[in-house]
């Protein structure tokens, strides 16, 4: 599904799908890792809901941010619209937990801390080779995205899953080195890189992270 022909968000919910083993996987991940552990009680992890997720094929960037700021804008309103006392219920809620999957054409992204940094003429130059620049607001360096190239979005309430920042992270990278055990491919973290990595030169996936209050 294109992005230009989705004409509101029950659209995409309609196309959500459940993904167990993959919400298996991080859950195990940010719960094993020592010091991610947190205080989640076992109480806690069996409160925690499937994560969905929904494929759109290939987005422009530019659309598909706007997408994620729409959504996480209609989230954050609808869940604080609730009584403090309801926002941990997930029935009275419209818009769940979704890993976004999708595509881009060829296009250079760059983190928050490099905003301004690349010259004009280094601009001018990616646009020469057909390729868009945006300056966004996740971390992480200057990133290529292109055809072939999975992009994954996951948008989640981070409350519902008692994780701060760092174990989010820590438990995306997890998730993906297992999702690459289950094709055969041995994928690993490196102490002090970011990404997930298949030797000390060869990263299978890099992460930039943009947490909203």
């Amino acid at each position: 599904m294109a992005i230009a022909s989705i004409r509101n968000f029950g659209q995409i919910l309609s196309r959500v799908q459940s993904h167990p083993t993959t919400y298996r996987a991080f859950s195990a991940a940010t719960t094993g890792t020592s010091d991610c552990t947190l205080s989640r009680t076992a109480e806690q992890l069996s409160q925690l809901s499937t994560i969905g997720y929904v494929y759109l094929g290939e987005v422009p960037y530019r659309k598909a941010l706007e997408m994620q700021k729409q959504l996480c804008r209609r989230r954050i309103d609808e869940i604080y619209a609730l009584p403090q006392a309801d926002r941990a219920d997930l029935n009275l809620r419209q818009f769940s937990d979704t890993l976004i999957l999708l595509q881009h054409p060829p296009v250079y992204t760059n983190g928050r801390r490099n905003h301004g940094k690349l010259q004009p003429d280094e601009i001018e130059r990616l646009h020469a080779l057909d390729c868009d620049y945006v300056e966004t607001n996740r971390g992480g360096e200057i990133t290529f995205h292109g055809p072939g190239q999975l992009v994954g979005y996951p948008n989640l309430y981070l409350k519902d899953h008692f994780l701060a920042t760092k174990c989010f992270v820590k438990g995306l990278e997890y998730t993906i080195a297992e999702t690459c055990a289950h094709f055969g491919i041995e994928a690993k973290t490196i102490p002090g890189f970011p990404g997930v990595w298949t030797s000390p030169t060869q990263k299978v996936a890099a992460l930039g992270t943009h947490v909203q209050r």
